[in-house]
């Protein structure tokens, strides 16, 4: 196995003909229970979130568990469903009396904005100014929330030696 920080033409290319020897007409038999089946659907989706998890092989995988999702009926085929929809994912946001819960807000806050400027330019092929304008929308205010939280929040705690 060799260090993937070298990954090269030469490595691509390798990567590439292994691939090419995969049939797509040979099933591969495979034998799961129930649970270890609703457990792998769900890292799929975990995947399938990811802003650069795009192109063919995340719509063959997505269509090669179709029969599995298919399986599923009832309160369990609702649930499997449900995490193909952003819609339906649950924030679990901590106790209010912890010290740090509106920082873990703030910062919620702003990570959700810095997302949403990766997802804008994981969908362009090429830099171009109204991409770049839109996403200086967004992450402009972020940075500001950010600074608030450093200059505002997190500077209130901080003793230094000598201060008392």
């Amino acid at each position: 196995m060799t260090d993937n920080s070298s990954f090269n033409e030469e490595e691509f290319n390798w990567y590439k003909a292994a691939i090419s020897q995969l049939s797509n007409l040979n099933n591969i038999p495979i034998n799961i229970s129930e649970q270890a089946a609703f457990f792998i659907i769900a890292q799929l989706q975990l995947a399938f979130r990811h802003p650069n998890n795009n192109g063919e092989s995340r719509d063959v995988v997505r269509e090669s568990i179709q029969p599995i999702v298919d399986y599923f009926t009832g309160d369990v085929r609702e649930i499997i469903e449900r995490g193909f929809h952003p819609e339906f994912d649950v924030d679990i946001a901590p106790d209010p009396a912890w010290d740090y819960y509106e920082i873990w807000q703030a910062l919620h806050n702003i990570k959700n904005k810095i997302e949403s400027g990766i997802k804008l330019i994981a969908a362009e092929e090429m830099a171009n100014d109204s991409t770049d304008k839109k996403l200086k929308g967004i992450l402009e205010p972020a940075l500001e929330q950010l600074e608030a939280v450093i200059e505002n929040d997190l500077t209130t705690y901080f003793v230094e030696e000598g201060d008392y």
